[in-house]
């Protein structure tokens, strides 16, 4: 059964490199804006809206009506901080049964709540992929500074390590460079190796800040340095001699292209969003992904299953302005990775 999701999922990605889906394969659930750390490079902890959240009863009356997703990325916030998070794990897992990837975006803050999910779950599906990225800013000293809270990056690197102990859980890091670590990506490698020695590039995901008005509520912040970016991100990639795997293959090309995206402020591959993506807010609203403010709707006022209001005429419309970069036209890894996987020959060509 495992194996055929898998198949699913595969096929789902390579018949958007050709065509929009009939239904996503993927669908990022940010569960709440709530967060337990005050980031320098983020303002969503500033919103700290929990009023008018999603209820269990509604996000099981959505994903009953949606059920076809490969892939759902639960984010925030702080995703852990729902105190309910299991049970909508359950409601999911309970739907979609062509589920192939259960993805998790924290800080690493709750050790509690975030190792003993995937042992719940796994009691229930044993075979059930996770995903976990752990949230790493820098050494202990900057990561602690970056997100305002002595002992952060201890209590990142303890959450990790409990992870990688866990059966069927993919655990990695994820490093954004921004203005405030910008240069500082090898001592951060050495650091974590420190703590866990058979640390590779497998282990870590390596992205570059994104300012949104929308999600993040951060564009009044100063963007990195554009040369000092360009020599941090050709210092990684020259660092990485790890054996090719899906993670070092999409990391490879995101941060190739990424040096051509700062060239034109163009998405450097068409963007899947509302083509074979969405992303869904803490209160209901559903976009085309995190950067761009159109909302389609509010699933609590949707009447018809989730398959026709995708196919509907104000959905395509949404995903035309996306292809056609009427969009703010970002490579924010949430949809670079999309991105890549439905344009596989035209990501090739452009990493050579």
């Amino acid at each position: 059964m495992v194996f055929i999701r898998d198949i699913l999922f595969a096929k789902s990605i390579l018949l958007s490199n050709f065509t929009r889906l009939r239904f996503p394969f993927k669908i990022a659930f940010a569960v709440t804006y709530r967060c337990n750390l005050s980031c320098q490079m983020c303002n969503i902890w500033k919103k700290a809206r929990c009023e008018n959240e999603l209820t269990i009863g509604e996000i099981d009356n959505f994903f009953k009506r949606a059920k076809n997703f490969s892939w759902i990325g639960i984010t925030g916030g702080e995703p852990f901080l729902r105190e309910d998070l299991p049970e909508i794990c359950d409601i999911i897992i309970n739907h979609c049964k062509r589920l192939s990837r259960l993805h998790f975006a924290t800080n690493g803050q709750l050790f509690n709540e975030i190792t003993a999910l995937p042992l719940r779950i796994l009691n229930k599906h044993k075979r059930l992929k996770f995903v976990f990225i752990v949230s790493i800013d820098g050494p202990p000293y900057l990561h602690d500074s970056i997100r305002r809270r002595d002992g952060a990056w201890k209590n990142a690197v303890t959450t990790f390590l409990k992870l990688k102990e866990i059966p069927n859980v993919k655990a990695q890091f994820g490093f954004t460079i921004s203005p405030h670590n910008l240069g500082r990506f090898e001592e951060t490698y050495m650091s974590l190796k420190e703590s866990y020695p058979s640390l590779g590039f497998d282990d870590i995901n390596v992205n570059v800040f994104q300012k949104s008005s929308f999600y993040y509520e951060n564009n009044s912040m100063t963007e990195p340095n554009r040369v000092l970016l360009e020599r941090e991100i050709k210092k990684i990639t020259s660092m990485d001699k790890d054996k090719l795997s899906i993670n070092n293959f999409l990391r490879r090309i995101y941060l190739n292209l990424y040096l051509k995206y700062l060239e034109t402020k163009q998405c450097p591959l068409k963007c899947q969003a509302f083509s074979s993506t969405c992303f869904l807010d803490p209160q209901g609203d559903l976009y085309p992904c995190g950067m761009y403010q159109k909302k389609l709707l509010n699933i609590r006022d949707m009447k018809q299953d989730f398959a026709t209001v995708w196919n509907g005429i104000d959905a395509k419309r949404l995903s035309y302005e996306c292809s056609h970069g009427f969009c703010p036209a970002c490579w924010s890894p949430c949809d670079a990775f999309s991105a890549i996987g439905g344009s596989l020959m035209n990501a090739l060509r452009k990493f050579k």
